[in-house]
């Protein structure tokens, strides 16, 4: 690039040419092996052939014939040091061709099809031509065979050449390749000529299209004119000139072009096809001498090496031809004169001895230095426009040069590039380079590539500059022998192949605008040129300091270096707002440096005009007032700020904000931003555990999103993930946006999550001067509140705020009635139930509700006892009791107290009851006695009841734990009385009187405890049970099992009293085996017992009765004579004493005897079937017994005399009375036969 400090145009008025350089392509690159046998030049080589071929040495050497022709040597050495591939432009600057080792690109910005060619051992003497109209690409092999192709890459012809050339001879390789107009016949395309450097030249006519053909069109020599041959040829177009250049001549009278070796050869239609142009020096030229005749020369002689020229190229205009010699002479000609226009030896040349300043960095290429004088001369030339030529050297310097002074337009310097790059002519304010970067691969990877290979001659230098004069002595002794002898001993060490690498590279020169090369300085990151060329040209620098700033780390040296630095005030705000650094510190000092830009000074700034759209920091428009030199530090810092303040406030009052323009509001409105974002970076920090723990867990993505986040949403998220500490952080910073929907936002916490993790974010109560209230929470600032905060600037620069909170109701928009900036007590209690409610419900965690509610008791908030107590009732069924865990807390408020007792002790095991009863059933009933006083008696009550209707079991362990003496169940006396005789006598159970005899074991004993009004008669109740209980323990005894409730509500009820007596005796009688006489007595007792302890109802004459009657109907001849000892006999009859002993005791009145044998010898004949039934026997056996005790009772049936006698023959006569009938009727029945 050219300097940016020299000036746009040169002292001559040569403009300079503000130029870039673009990298078009870059190949892959090439590994080679260079093959480092002994030199093959300097002494050794002399010496070896000397032993080996003097005659070769001779003739080579010191006689020159013409049967053998040589090429100079000048072009030798300047051939050899080209790279090894080509680079050709068209004539129009549209395509281009890479002659690359075994294939040739065509093309320039689009496609580039690919010509195979065979591996050409002399790379460096290929030559390649476009045609005249850019469609044919004519490629001439080393050996002088020549290929056309099209441009689709199809190799259309070959043509060989006419004479075979010997390995190692190059005079038949091409000089000139050129492509003529053609337009004698239409039969072909182009006129080729192919001129090799014998100074040979063919013409060969070229047909494409459907007959692809050539034919030789003719032949001509230069070596008439040229004996050592043609170094380069090319053509005008314009005056139909071949160029033809070659070495020079030392003859008198020629002209300045013909001794520099150039010709012009004007193209004939006819023979002899070709004809010198000549001046006038030539005309009159004498001829050759007798030495060009016998064309004998002693190089050797001469001195100097002959110079020739080595290549030619005409100006974009034809004017001119510039053209390089073999010792780096330019020259430049006037065409179609030949007139010289300039010349500069190598030596009078710029920069012709720089060397490049990458050699000095590389060992391997420091080497060049030491041999710098071969990388001097020029090596390629071209044209930038028609007054300024192309020119590159072996070193790799290229320049574009004036061509009246030689003035370097690129600038001060040259440009680099690799050695002996190519060039093409400028087409577009450009053109193009080929390089190629050789590298030595490093030792250690050619070992790992070859292990096998032998480690001698393991140096990489070329140099012997290092061995001694008599080690190279006995090297080239060692050398000719060894080629004589061919033995091995002799034989010189082997030195192994250097790996080198080939990186070709085509870049183009172009000529820019300032403002194209600087933006392209820039996004090739060359910062300090790019500068340069703003300072130079009057541009925008903020573009250098605003990549430069985009593509470093944010930290307070950037901010000094590169944003600092930048002049917009709204670039500088927009990064100060959207960037977001990496680290903590870096985004602190990010926020405050836009701060320090967006303060009074800037506004007031803004308003007057006096900014021009730049960031003003803080002092920028001040006009200081010196301090004092004599002021400590601490009493300047103390006059400092004071004089800062009041410059602040004198800024501030002399502000109008309800005039403020709209570029001033746009800087209020950054500044607001600037500061809710240092908020919440001061809030992220606290977050992440403090400054040190943020330095280390900071997450820049993440800060990027929180701190454009609407902080009810973020706030709702930490509370979504349960962060109680990030969330305690907002409610103590961020309280004035998010505490008017502190319980909103609480009830987004998890069901899951338990309340005493965020227990102290919950509401609190405390009593002031004898109120309840809600206690606030202690908020805090991160700072003090900044000017643009206040009111009266807020309201103008965002006169409307939006709700950041409408989402949070959206979906819940039950949540809105605890929108409030001032919680009651009221709602913060409604609040609690609500949310425990929605806990159980949505989580089914009835743990994590009763912990809501439970913190909210701890906190003073009242109301909560009784959803309290459901849950605690709710939290036993569903995780001890091992009930429905499906049960919600909906259905367990719906049941009734009793319903949910039950629930408790459903699946209570009868080992673990007890344990149950305590851990259960006791605190549920004090639950319901704090809620309802005296609930928990009656409810314990009627479960007990409940429970002893089917089985006394369970109740009985009740009463067996609440004896004296112990942890009672039910600790009052009356109570358990109570309780125990309703239990009793509510059981339905006949078989259960053993545990009502362990229920009364365990109530208190008369005079035990304390007395109560309803003591003494429950004592009395008591006592009552036990009578009661031991008629049932009779009945049970005589097989009639009967609840104690029947007992107790029969004991009053003389006809139930009287049907239980008869039940009694007849159950008795119906036993089998008949009972005894002794049980028969044991039976009579104990009914009397009943009947004197419970069924005072029941005359003991009535249990007499009922015994005897039982007896007498008992079917046993044997109890029918027992009842007969129970009947007094006759109307005379009197009881006996009870002490009387021996003597039958006669119960039973005689006229009650009478009914009871009548009423028994009904019921026997009512019970006959038959004559012969059993029955009528025991009927027969009353009569008979009775008869004579009872006489007057058959006096009341007189024909009865005859009834046996009448049954017998009514037996015969098969008649006999109707079975329904009743005895007297039968008797009525049986008159009538009389």
């Amino acid at each position: 690039m050219a300097s940016p400090r020299s000036p746009p145009c040169g002292e001559d008025g040569e403009e300079n040419i503000l130029y870039d350089l673009l990298v078009n392509a870059e190949w892959p690159p090439e590994t080679e092996l260079q093959p480092r046998g002994n030199r093959k030049h300097g002494a050794s080589f002399i010496i070896t052939r000397a032993i080996t071929g003097p005659a070769l040495l001779l003739l080579r050497y010191i006689w020159y014939s013409p049967a053998k022709f040589s090429l100079p040597s000048g072009l030798v050495r300047l051939v050899n040091k080209q790279i090894n591939w080509h680079l050709v432009l068209s004539s129009n600057g549209k395509l281009l061709a890479v002659v690359q080792d075994q294939q040739t690109i065509s093309g320039f910005k689009n496609v580039f099809p690919f010509f195979v060619v065979p591996k050409d051992p002399n790379p460096q003497w290929r030559r390649v031509a476009w045609s005249h109209d850019c469609t044919l690409l004519a490629y001439a092999e080393s050996t002088g065979t020549v290929r056309v192709f099209d441009l689709m890459g199809s190799e259309l012809l070959v043509i060989s050449p006419v004479s075979t050339s010997f390995p190692g001879d190059l005079s038949y390789a091409i000089a000139g390749l050129i492509f003529l107009e053609y337009k004698a016949s239409a039969q072909w395309s182009a006129e080729l000529l192919v001129i090799n450097y014998r100074g040979e030249l063919r013409s060969y006519l070229v047909s494409v299209g459907t007959n692809q053909s050539f034919q030789e069109s003719h032949s001509f020599s230069f070596s008439s004119h040229y004996t050592h041959g043609i170094n380069t040829v090319i053509y005008h177009p314009g005056h139909r000139l071949l160029l033809v250049g070659g070495c020079e001549t030392d003859e008198d009278g020629v002209s300045k072009a013909s001794a520099c070796g150039i010709s012009a050869w004007r193209v004939l239609s006819g023979s002899p096809h070709y004809k010198q142009v000549t001046s006038y020096e030539d005309d009159i030229k004498t001829r050759r001498g007798l030495l060009r005749i016998m064309n004998l020369r002693f190089y050797s002689r001469r001195g100097t090496e002959q110079d020739g020229i080595f290549k030619m190229n005409l100006s974009p205009d034809g004017a001119l031809l510039a053209a390089i010699h073999f010792s780096g002479k330019l020259t430049i000609w006037s065409i179609p004169s030949l007139r010289q226009q300039g010349e500069w030896d190598q030596t009078d040349q710029p920069g012709y001895d720089e060397v490049n300043p990458d050699w000095k960095l590389s060992n391997e290429k420091r080497k060049k230095i030491k041999d710098k004088e071969s990388y001097y001369p020029l090596i390629d030339v071209n044209w930038w426009a028609d007054n300024s030529v192309i020119l590159a050297r072996c070193s790799g310097a290229l320049t574009v040069s004036s061509v009246k002074t030689l003035k370097n337009l690129l600038g001060r310097s040259c440009e680099w590039f690799e050695s002996s790059p190519q060039v093409t002519s400028a087409h577009d304010g450009g053109f193009l380079s080929l390089e190629c970067e050789i590298k030595l691969v490093p030792k250690r990877l050619r070992l790992e590539s070859r292990p096998g290979d032998e480690d001698e001659g393991e140096d990489d230098s070329d140099s012997d500059d290092e061995n001694s004069a008599k080690d190279r002595y006995f090297s080239y002794l060692k050398q000719g022998l060894y080629f004589v002898t061919e033995m091995e001993r002799f034989a010189p060490p082997r030195k192994r192949p250097r790996t080198i690498t080939k990186n070709f590279r085509l870049v183009s020169l172009r000529s820019t605008t300032p403002e194209e090369l600087y933006q392209r300085k820039i996004d090739n990151e060359e910062y300090e040129e790019a500068l340069s060329l703003a300072q130079a040209y009057g541009l925008d620098s903020d573009l250098v300091y605003q990549r430069q700033w985009r593509k470093s780390a944010v930290n307070v040296a950037s901010i000094q270096d590169y944003l600092s630095k930048i002049k917009k005030r709204a670039w500088v705000l927009h990064e100060c707002l959207e960037r977001v650094p990496e680290n903590v510190d870096a985004a602190k000092k990010l926020l405050q440096y836009g701060l320090k830009g967006t303060d009074l000074e800037a506004l007031v700034a803004i308003g007057k005009g006096e900014d021009g759209g730049r960031f003003i920091l803080p002092g920028e428009a001040d006009i200081g007032i010196p301090y004092e030199n004599f002021l400590s530090p601490d009493e300047e810092t103390d006059a400092k700020n004071k004089k800062e303040a009041r410059k602040h406030q004198e800024l501030l009052l002399s502000l109008n904000f309800s005039k403020l323009t709209l570029e001033q509001k746009e800087l209020c409105r950054s500044r607001l931003k600037l500061l809710t974002y240092l908020d919440r970076l001061e809030t992220y920090e606290e977050i992440l555990g403090g400054p040190h723990s943020a330095e280390q867990h900071y997450d820049g993505e993440f800060f990027k999103k929180f701190r454009n986040q609407n902080i009810v949403l973020s706030a709702r998220t930490y509370a979504r993930e349960s962060n109680v500490r990030a969330l305690e952080i907002l409610f103590t910073f961020h309280g004035s946006a998010l505490l008017p929907h502190r319980q909103a936002i609480l009830s987004n916490f998890p069901e899951t999550t338990s309340p005493h993790e965020y227990a102290f974010l919950l509401p609190e109560a405390c009593y002031e001067q004898g109120t309840l209230r809600i206690i606030p929470w202690n908020e805090q600032k991160h700072r003090e509140e900044d000017w643009c905060e206040k009111a009266d600037c807020r309201t103008i620069v965002e006169p409307t705020l939006q709700d950041e909170s409408e989402f949070l109701y959206e979906s819940q928009p039950e949540l809105l009635k605890y929108r409030t900036t001032e919680l009651s007590v009221e709602l913060v209690t409604d609040w609690y139930l609500s949310r425990a409610q929605e806990i159980e419900k949505y989580a089914m965690q009835v743990d994590c509700a009763l912990s809501l509610v439970r913190l909210g008791m701890e906190r003073n908030i009242p109301g909560l006892q009784v959803l309290c107590d459901n849950l605690i009732t709710l939290e036993t069924v569903v995780y001890e009791t091992d009930g429905d865990r499906t049960l919600t807390l909906k259905e367990l408020v719906e049941m009734k107290d009793i319903e949910k007792l039950r629930l408790l002790m459903k699946n209570s095991s009868d080992e673990k009851y007890v344990k149950n009863v305590y851990q259960w059933m006791i605190p549920f009933l004090h639950r319901c006695e704090n809620q309802t006083p005296g609930l928990a008696n009656s409810l314990f009550k009627e479960y007990l009841v409940t429970l002893a209707k089917e089985d006394l079991t369970l109740p009985l362990k009740i009463f067996q734990n609440s004896k004296p003496c112990q942890q009672k169940i039910i600790p009052e006396q009356d109570q358990l009385m109570i309780t125990a005789l309703e239990c009793i006598y509510s059981c339905e159970r006949d078989d259960q009187l053993a545990l009502c005899y362990d229920i009364l074991e365990c109530l208190p004993q008369r005079g035990y405890g304390p007395e109560t009004d309803k003591t003494s008669s429950l004592h009395d109740a008591v006592d009552e049970l036990e009578r009661i209980l031991s008629v049932s323990e009779l009945l049970e005894k005589h097989g009639l099992q009967k609840p104690v409730s029947f007992v107790k509500d029969t004991k009053d009820n003389a006809e139930e009293a009287r049907k239980l007596m008869i039940r009694l005796t007849r159950h008795t009688g119906r036993k089998q085996p008949s009972v005894n006489e002794m049980q028969w007595k044991e039976l009579l007792q104990d009914m009397l017992d009943m009947q004197q302890k419970v069924y005072t109802c029941l005359q003991s004459d009535a249990c007499y009765e009922i015994f005897t009657e039982s007896l007498l109907c008992s079917s046993s001849i044997d109890n029918i004579h027992l009842a007969g000892q129970m009947m007094h006999c006759s109307i005379w009859s009197v009881d006996q004493p009870i002490s009387s002993k021996g003597k039958p005791q006669y119960r039973v009145s005689y006229k009650r005897s009478i009914e009871l044998v009548l009423a028994a010898s009904r019921e026997y004949f009512n019970s006959s079937t038959s004559l012969t039934d059993t029955c009528m026997d025991l009927a027969r056996y009353i009569y008979s017994c009775y008869k004579k005790k009872y006489a007057s009772l058959f006096t009341r049936i007189r024909n009865f005399v005859s009834f046996d006698s009448f049954l017998c023959y009514n037996t015969e006569l098969q008649v006999w009375p109707p079975v329904s009938t009743t005895v007297d009727n039968n008797i009525s029945w049986i008159l009538q036969f009389f």
